[in-house]
């Protein structure tokens, strides 16, 4: 039987798409730290081997036998120092490259980001360049994607990159769970005085994307990006969860350049090198819930027959239930 490799499976997005990989009868072995807590899929079926990307030793063993590559592990944040960025999201991206161009994978599938177009606050296809904004994430991001290309111009290994913009569901807890902390403690604000598209993406939509694009053999060699297609705003987003949850809705509004200026301030007197917690603001954090990232999702649905479905409006009463367990 054909196997799966699934990185980053302990984690939000790539825990989804093991469950639906194993749901589909595919051989699914998953790469897990040994930190980490793999029990859940270990007990649906899937194989266990404990490595990490960072370290290349550990991959021949976790590729043996695969015949497809999803690659999901990263570190995403808007806080923390450019060391632990690059090891995850440049070095632990070559390491898998290599070892899967070793292992003469058929498909390899890599999570990437809208984020690596620099947040150009306008609708935008596949073809927007990438910009970096001299933010860790997203700059290390663009490095990263830039080696998978490279494996394919040059070694002609098989891949298909993947660029979601902002993915939400039951277990995110890089937006659901972080805005219900500040709901709940009344530090939440809205950005900008605009209603612009909050580019949000059902994690059960981007699974279904990932894997329409690793079957079809025209999804090789391509990137697409991922959204639910709706012009759901970040305030209609938080107002609604709070809601939902029982929780205070935000009553500050920032204008985007006064936030912005606050983020770069506050960003300059902590460190995350010194061990400091992240700021209340950052930059990036107000490019997020602050820019147009509407981006163009044509490609997916010509090309692989990706269709949407449903809103964040559809899962709210899930999350919400989910988050008054985590914060309450």
């Amino acid at each position: 039987m054909m196997c799966d490799l699934v990185t980053g499976a302990t984690g939000f997005i790539g825990s989804h798409l093991a469950r639906a990989l194993l749901s589909e009868g595919r051989q699914v072995r998953i790469l897990a730290r040994s930190a980490s807590d793999p029990g859940g899929l270990k007990a649906l079926g899937a194989e266990v081997v404990t490595g990490d990307i960072t370290y290349p030793v550990c991959l021949p063993r976790a590729l043996e036998g695969v015949t497809r590559v999803f690659h999901c592990a990263a570190r995403v944040a808007d806080w923390g120092t450019w060391k632990d960025f690059r090891l995850a999201n440049i070095e632990g991206v070559e390491n898998m490259l290599a070892a899967a161009l070793e292992a003469k994978v058929q498909r390899f599938v890599h999570l990437s980001t809208t984020d690596v177009y620099g947040f150009p606050d306008r609708p935008g296809d596949e073809n927007l360049p990438f910009v970096p904004r001299g933010w860790p994430y997203g700059d290390t991001k663009i490095e990263g994607e830039r080696k998978v290309w490279e494996y394919h111009r040059e070694h002609g290994l098989p891949v298909t990159v993947l660029r979601p913009a902002n993915v939400y569901g039951v277990g995110s807890r890089s937006f659901v769970l972080e805005i219900g902390q500040l709901l709940e403690k009344g530090n939440m604000i809205h950005l900008g005085r605009g209603r612009p598209s909050a580019g949000l993406c059902s994690v059960h939509n981007l699974v279904t994307c990932i894997l329409l694009a690793a079957s079809k053999p025209q999804g090789a060699g391509q990137a697409y990006n991922v959204t639910d297609g709706s012009d759901l705003s970040w305030r209609e987003f938080v107002s609604a969860l709070a809601r939902k949850a029982q929780l205070p809705e935000p009553k500050v509004t920032l204008p985007r350049g006064f936030a912005y200026a606050a983020g770069w301030v506050l960003e300059n007197l902590k460190s995350p090198s010194r061990g400091d917690r992240r700021p209340l603001l950052t930059r990036m954090a107000v490019e997020i819930f602050s820019s147009n990232q509407a981006f163009g999702i044509d490609k997916a649905r010509r090309e692989l027959g990706y269709c949407p479905e449903g809103s964040a409006v559809d899962e709210m009463a899930a999350m919400a239930s989910w988050l008054r367990a985590e914060v309450c």
